[in-house]
């Protein structure tokens, strides 16, 4: 099972981008005790990720750490 919530260092890898832009960005997220984490379902939908994509880049990714 994949995970929802992503913590803020997972959001930046998965996104490419900064905690900064993230924050600007209409993304759902909550703040948990002093700790942001963010909806992986809400960053797929605004950059248009399908499931597909995410799951290829996730073999990708798996291959590259293989090497």
């Amino acid at each position: 099972m994949e995970k929802r919530y992503l913590s803020t260092k997972e959001a930046e890898e998965y996104t490419g981008l900064c905690y900064k832009t993230l924050h600007k960005l209409p993304i759902k997220k909550q703040k948990i005790g002093n700790r942001w984490r963010w909806d992986k379902k809400s960053i797929d939908e605004y950059f248009g990720f399908s499931e597909e994509d995410v799951k290829a880049e996730l073999i990708l990714r798996e291959v590259k750490e293989r090497c």
